[in-house]
């Protein structure tokens, strides 16, 4: 969504005039009749403005039904807000210290397809003081073309603030819905990925080690423990020692590989956090219904969005330092079993009898009730389950070495049995 360089030339930094004092004295609503310029304002009192917003659908293919559509199946919108006669809108250019801010006449911007108009509501106040703050709008840093981002920082976005500055009100969700579901989810996926570093730099410092050992926990591929496959989890931007790289304090390099238990760690947390928010996304949908009057629901929406965020980097936190725990008493246990049928039987059983724990422990973690100290009463409690499972794996073991055995052992007899016996002639 650029804005055309000339189009600047409307912007209305030209004004010089005094900070309106604005008074909210109508109500929301979209207006029937949807052909572009044909609207007439109502007649109203001196001093008072009505304020609308144009939205348009973006020209996809250049065919203008199929725009109509396409736009609106992808939900992507421009929009300009409308009030003393001047549709105000931002767009995005590569001119360092220009306004994004432009000013076009109402519904009939040629970039875009007119769609609908939306009567936000009235206020009383003098031209000269709306557009006074519209111009201190296009001189601010954050509307500057170059700022223009199409996901966090786009035309919806100034007018919805421009909306908020004058009447306290935002405009429907539904016109970026879509750019700020990407928005919402590249914020996710950055706290999810500071929180995952922070904490594994934390746990490579206090359990890395070069031993290597193998294990599978849960049963459940996201869960198996391998240190040769450590790697394939998150890549850590800040090493453990702050000096730029991974060495271990002595000059050899130390890589995720070396520390045992990281691929559960890393994939209890993922598992962990998406479940957390999950289950807290539905607060975000249902933000606006719990704005209170008069509260700005950006503000709402952004507090609700922090606040879960950082419940679900505590829950993943605490899940992957207890399921991490298990796997490195089960990496010991399972160091101990001979190859072939024995270990195989052992991972079997493990991935069975662990499976119940790992679904217990992360649901705890999601309400808040796993206490993650491995001498807390709740830890003791985890550790005798563990050992438990443990204890069934290696029964499993011995039975598939006390099959094998049987099995050698039977199949050794099959043969002494089909051997002739031999005949000694004595000349």
């Amino acid at each position: 969504l650029k804005a055309d360089p000339a189009s600047i030339t409307h912007c209305v930094l030209c004004l010089r005039l005094p900070l309106p004092r604005l008074l909210h004295i109508g109500t929301m609503g979209v207006e029937a009749s949807h052909q572009a310029g044909e609207y007439q304002e109502p007649s109203l009192p001196e001093g008072v403005l009505e304020v609308r917003i144009s939205v348009y659908k973006l020209e996809l293919t250049g065919v203008g039904i199929l725009d109509q559509i396409g736009a609106g199946l992808a939900g992507t919108y421009h929009t300009g807000l409308v009030v003393g006669g001047k549709e105000f809108a931002f767009g995005g250019h590569d001119m360092p210290g220009k306004s994004g801010v432009y000013a076009t006449k109402p519904e009939l911007n040629q970039d875009y397809l007119f769609y609908q108009r939306i009567i936000v509501g009235r206020k009383t106040a003098r031209q000269e003081e709306v557009l006074s703050l519209v111009r201190q709008f296009a001189c601010s840093e954050r509307w500057c073309g170059t700022s223009y981002d199409l996901i966090e920082r786009n035309c919806n976005h100034f007018v919805s603030d421009l909306c908020w500055a004058l009447l306290q009100v935002r405009p429907p969700d539904w016109i970026n819905s879509t750019a700020d579901g990407i928005a919402l989810s590249r914020r996710r996926g950055r706290k999810e990925d500071e929180a995952m570093n922070e904490a594994f730099v934390a746990y490579r410092c206090q359990f890395g080690s070069s031993s290597g050992s193998i294990a599978k926990v849960a049963g459940a591929p996201d869960v198996a423990v391998s240190s040769s496959a450590a790697a394939a989890g998150a890549q850590l931007h800040r090493p453990p020692n702050g000096n730029g790289d991974r060495s271990d304090g002595t000059g050899r390099a130390r890589s995720d590989e070396d520390v045992r238990g990281s691929k559960a760690f890393k994939d209890a947390f993922t598992a962990t956090f998406e479940l957390c928010w999950s289950r807290g996304r539905e607060v975000l949908r249902t933000a606006r219904d719990t704005c209170l009057e008069g509260e700005d629901v950006n503000g709402h929406k952004m507090k609700i969005e922090v606040d879960l965020l950082s419940t679900c980097a505590s829950a993943a936190i605490c899940a992957a330092e207890v399921v991490a725990h298990a796997a490195r008493l089960a990496a010991e246990a399972r160091a101990k079993q001979p190859a072939g049928a024995a270990v195989e039987a052992w991972d079997m059983a493990w991935a069975r009898a662990s499976s119940a724990l790992l679904r217990s422990w992360r649901e705890e973690a999601v309400v808040g009730r796993l206490d993650a100290k491995p001498n807390s009463e709740q830890g003791i409690d985890r550790r005798k389950k563990v050992e438990d499972a443990l204890a069934a794996a290696e029964r499993a073991s011995m039975e598939a070495i006390r099959s094998e055995q049987a099995r050698r052992s039977e199949s050794s007899g099959r043969m002494c049995s089909s051997l002739e016996p031999l005949t000694l002639t004595v000349g």
